[in-house]
């Protein structure tokens, strides 16, 4: 169903990560949610003062200058024309001393003449009066007198005259009153001397007795106005506000510079031609064109130079105009905090998940390192290889367990492996195959092994010290086999069976098999006792019988066959020759050239009446010393000569080798032979071969 295995440790992580990140996920989201909405009610609740309190302060400051258009309208139209001009002087005055907004009060009269009462900028008053007719004219010229702050109207700091053209009944605020009884608020436009840009708040005069009367007009200026909205603040902060006239022109905005004129209407700067830079970038917010275009009310965020700015944008409409106020504010002076909150929740919670994860991660290594380590286990196990290998620490009690019972089955396995030849069992796990009953023909490469006289040494050293000497040595020996890539089949006392090509192929089977004996041999000769535990080697290649024999329910692997036969028999022949590894002519011709060989004799073993033909494998090449190849060489050339029947030559070669030899049990053996059939020669029949009597 799957085709590819998912490892358990990162299914945990991978399970724990998404549990963990959807968790944290969901509850970051319903957090920015409900912070979001939260923002949202504090920018709206925010934002909806800032914008009342923009529109207030300026209506407060337009309704100052309409109020005191009122007052002095009501005042002025009630005195005769003649004190008209001083009514101006004492309300005027009172005006400008009580409303700070105001910056002058002024008369204009049909005939041209005006008086205007103003503040400078140290406080003082000053009045400037330009009478056209009657007994006090001053025209072409202006008297202007000014007064010490605070000072009564009647002390007069200083008096001068100007020549002056300036005519009120040219000024927008004048035309514009005359043709009504409210009052009427201006343009803003530029004003004498100092072309100063003001909003004017005018009402025409309207005497009991009816008439032109002339135009009472109280003025504020628009920097007056910018210096309001500049002191503004919201808890303690600043607020870049700003008021637009009808046609869009600044009227006055915090921070801008103030607007200057030459006489005259003048053309405002629009919003988007004025400093601050978060008001030049408002302007051409599509939020803020959409509200201008709707005259509505509006609140909105936009971005300038990554600070995140909220704004609000408020109609005015009062005494015949219809304006804009708006004011722009930095979001985090006010959301800041709950911004770091968030932040800090995020932040929170990322370190929680990596904390979730980290012990996923760590649970996901504590449940799968041991599985894993059991799985490797299990491997070994299948190829029965039974050494000891600690199972990881765990702290889970069922995983502790199944260690406990490896442990257990590891144990009963290695016993187990004792009593059967573990490498067929470890072939047959690898094909994945049932043994059953049955055989095949093979060729092996077939040893069988004995000590020399072991009764006798089991008999001195006592039952204890012969298990202990003997496994030892069993252990050497099957090693050896086993490196060689061999299979030992049975042990038979102090003996052994072993062969080579099955259940596995090995295709240097017969030459493995000497090098096998004779590593054996070598490796007995170093063992304590070494003197007890002479070992005869048979080794013979030959094509038997190799299979699972035995009952239907308990049976052994093993090889069957004269060939499994001839070999018990050449270990025996050890005994009669005096050698340690005889091996068949088929060994000899199979095992190549990588062995030093001694051509020993031509028998017929018990039993066989076929002969054939046996050699001892002396040593590797390379390892067997000078002494002994030349002992071999003079025996091979008397066995020559002895298998022509030239026994008196074969006898002298016999001797000769006897000579390098002495301890030759098989070259006295051959000598005694031809010097008997040197006196008393053999039939015709005679082949050289030697007939064993026993097995």
């Amino acid at each position: 169903m799957f085709p590819r295995k998912i490892k358990l440790r990162v299914t945990i992580f991978v399970g724990v990560l998404l549990i963990t990140t959807a968790l944290a996920g969901l509850l970051l989201l319903l957090n920015w949610l409900s912070s979001s909405r939260a923002v949202r009610t504090f920018t709206r609740d925010l934002l909806d003062p800032v914008a009342l309190q923009v529109t207030e302060q300026t209506i407060d400051m337009l309704d100052s200058a309409a109020s005191a258009v009122n007052v002095a309208a009501a005042v002025i139209g009630d005195v005769p024309a003649e004190l008209r001009p001083n009514a101006l002087d004492v309300v005027g005055s009172a005006l400008l001393a009580s409303e700070k907004a105001i910056a002058y009060v002024q008369l204009g009269l049909p005939d041209g003449g005006w008086i205007r009462i103003t503040r400078r900028a140290d406080g003082s008053l000053e009045s400037q009066r330009h009478v056209v007719s009657g007994p006090e004219a001053t025209a072409p010229r202006t008297v202007v007198s000014r007064r010490a702050p605070g000072a009564p109207r009647t002390e007069i700091l200083e008096r001068t005259e100007v020549e002056d053209s300036y005519d009120p009944r040219t000024r927008p605020w004048y035309d514009a009153a005359r043709g009504t009884d409210r009052v009427v608020l201006t343009d803003a436009y530029s004003h004498p001397p100092d072309d100063t840009i003001v909003v004017t708040a005018a009402r025409a005069l309207r005497p009991a007795d009816g008439g032109d009367a002339g135009v009472v007009a109280v003025a504020i200026t628009l920097t007056d106005l910018g210096e309001m909205l500049t002191r503004l603040r919201l808890s303690g902060r600043p607020i870049r506000a700003f008021v637009l006239d009808a046609r869009l022109g600044t009227l006055a905005a915090a921070g801008a510079a103030p607007v200057r004129g030459n006489g005259g209407s003048v053309t405002l700067p629009r919003l988007e031609e004025t400093d601050p830079p978060v008001l030049r970038a408002l302007a051409l917010n599509p939020d803020f064109q959409r509200a201008l275009d709707t005259d509505s009310e509006a609140s909105f965020a936009y971005v300038v130079d990554g600070v995140r700015q909220l704004a609000v944008v408020r109609p005015i409409a009062i005494h015949g105009q219809e304006w804009v106020a708006g004011a722009v504010v930095a979001e985090d002076d006010f959301l800041g905090t709950i911004r770091r909150d968030i932040t800090r929740t995020i932040l929170v919670s990322l370190a929680i998940m990596a904390l979730f994860l980290a012990a996923a991660a760590f649970l996901a290594r504590s449940i799968s390192a041991p599985l894993h380590a059991i799985a490797v286990e299990t491997e070994h196990i299948r190829r029965l290889d039974f050494s000891d290998r600690p199972l990881p620490h765990t702290v889970f009690e069922e995983i502790a367990d199944v260690n406990g019972v490896f442990g257990s089955l590891k144990s009963g396995l290695r016993g187990f492996g004792k009593y059967v030849p573990l490498k067929l069992v470890q072939g047959m796990l690898a094909d994945g195959t049932e043994p059953e009953l049955g055989g095949r023909s093979e060729e092996l490469s077939i040893l069988f092994s004995d000590i020399n006289g072991f009764t006798g040494f089991a008999e001195e050293i006592g039952a204890a010290a012969t298990a202990k000497v003997l496994g030892d040595y069993l252990a050497e020996i099957a090693g050896i086999v086993a490196d060689e890539s061999g299979t030992v089949d049975k042990y038979i006392g102090d003996g052994m069976m072993a062969f080579w090509n099955a259940p596995r192929p090995v295709a240097d089977h017969a030459e493995r098999a000497v090098i096998a004996a004779i590593r054996c041999r070598d490796a007995i000769a170093a063992m304590p006792r070494a003197d007890r535990l002479g070992t005869r080697f048979g080794i013979h290649t030959d094509r038997v019988i190799v299979g699972n024999f035995g009952a239907p329910d308990r049976f052994a692997y093993t090889a069957i066959g004269d060939g499994v036969n001839l070999a018990a028999r050449l270990e025996r022949v050890n005994n009669e020759y005096g050698t340690a590894i005889i091996a068949s002519d088929q060994t000899r011709r199979l095992a190549g050239d990588s062995i030093v060989w001694r051509r020993l004799d031509r028998i017929a073993v018990k039993g066989k009446r076929l002969p054939t033909e046996i050699h001892e494998a002396l040593g590797l090449v390379g390892f067997v010393p000078e002494s002994i190849l030349a002992a071999a060489a003079e025996y091979e050339a008397g066995l020559d000569a002895y298998f022509t029947r030239d026994f008196i030559r074969a006898a002298e070669r016999f001797d000769e080798a006897l000579r390098l030899r002495p301890d030759d049990t098989a070259a006295a053996i051959l000598r005694e032979r031809a010097v008997a059939y040197a006196a008393s020669p053999p039939s015709g029949q005679w082949n050289g071969v030697h007939v064993m009597v026993t097995k």
